[in-house]
């Protein structure tokens, strides 16, 4: 009977035909034992005008397979055939290179996670979509480095700067050098520290990848001088969400912003969605709080060091001013009623759909 590709066909001398073949097939051979209840019967093969029972199938150290093939028996009804022939064995074949490429392109992939993961989400989605890369993972292993960079940085220039102050009231050291090196400038470091963070929470909390602006840039740039179209977001196999769905997804999705927007336009949203004002409230305040007293520290700390400039007495002013505004808010949700900020400009824009008039 003739063989394909690099098969080999021989007599087995327990009774039927052993085929020697490189790779697996997936064929599964007989369970049980013969002529008893517990008989299952192997993989149905058609080879040429033959119906065969897959009997025996032996895997040896080298990666090839023996398969040992009888006459289908009479006792056992056929469930499914599988054909052996020079067309299924080239789509086979087919099969097993694409299976290799795929493995090789997701091994390339995680290799080069750093980079990768700074492409936009939907490319990283596609790139798992098609062979398998880890997309999440590629986003954390990309931002990761970049937000402990960023954090070591500021803690530096912090510390740097706090420590030539402190120095300058010294005897002798009126000019203090520089003890600590600074990795980054510090407006570097905040916009690493920043972005970072946000595109880890996201991959955390939300288990899907982001990228980071430079990365997106770059990708476009090179999209549009090869003419290609954009990547579409991996869809969705599922149920449309209904309006009202969609809606209350939009609203999980900014709650913690829309704490910032003003009273009355919270009370609506707890009304309508059942929003959480001061919990969130309290929690934004508290955030931007730490942010904007951090900023405040900084800019003293290099307004005694004497490396302070025009953008720092900006960022003194705007942290001081966003530190007084959160202290007000926590009064007002300690006295059990919400409070927005003035940052609620920028995500008005972001709600309108969740604070337009409704029918009753």
């Amino acid at each position: 009977m003739k063989t394909f590709g690099s098969d080999r066909a021989e007599e087995a001398s327990q009774g039927g035909i052993w085929l020697i073949c490189a790779a697996p097939k997936g064929w599964t051979p007989r369970r049980g034992e013969a002529h008893t209840p517990n008989e299952y019967p192997g993989t149905a093969i058609r080879w040429e005008t033959g119906l065969f029972e897959v009997v025996d199938a032996v895997t040896h150290a080298d990666g090839t397979v023996r398969y040992r093939l009888e006459p289908w028996p009479d006792r056992h009804a056929v469930r499914a055939i599988r054909t052996y022939d020079a067309a299924s064995e080239a789509g086979r074949t087919a099969e097993r290179a694409e299976h290799a490429k795929r493995i090789a392109w997701r091994r390339l992939a995680i290799g080069l996670s750093p980079l990768l993961g700074h492409l936009p989400g939907p490319v990283q989605d596609r790139m798992e979509s098609e062979f398998g890369a880890p997309a999440v993972a590629m986003t954390v292993v990309s931002a990761l480095p970049l937000f402990a960079l960023g954090l070591v940085s500021a803690l530096f220039t912090l510390a740097d700067a706090y420590g030539r102050g402190f120095a300058q009231g010294m005897p002798g050291m009126e000019n203090p050098g520089r003890a600590i090196p600074h990795l980054l400038s510090f407006p570097l470091a905040l916009y690493l520290l920043v972005e970072s963070g946000i595109r880890l929470g996201v991959a955390f909390l939300q288990a899907r990848p982001i990228g980071s602006l430079p990365g997106t840039l770059l990708y476009e740039v090179w999209r549009s001088a090869r003419g290609l179209p954009a990547v579409s977001p991996v869809s969705f196999r599922g149920l449309a969400p209904t309006p009202e769905r969609a809606l209350r997804d939009r609203f999980r999705m900014l709650e913690p912003l829309l704490a910032l927007l003003s009273t009355a336009e919270q009370e609506l949203l707890e009304r309508r969605f059942g929003m959480d004002t001061l919990r969130w409230s309290r929690i934004t305040a508290l955030i931007l709080l730490v942010a904007g007293a951090f900023n405040v520290a900084v800019s003293i700390a290099n307004f005694a060091g004497g490396a302070a400039g025009l953008g720092d007495l900006l960022w003194l002013l705007a942290g001081a001013a966003v530190s007084i505004e959160q202290v007000g808010r926590l009064r007002e949700v300690a006295r059990g009623r919400p409070a927005g900020s003035v940052l609620g400009a920028f995500v008005r824009p972001l709600a309108g759909d969740l604070l337009e008039p409704r029918d009753p």
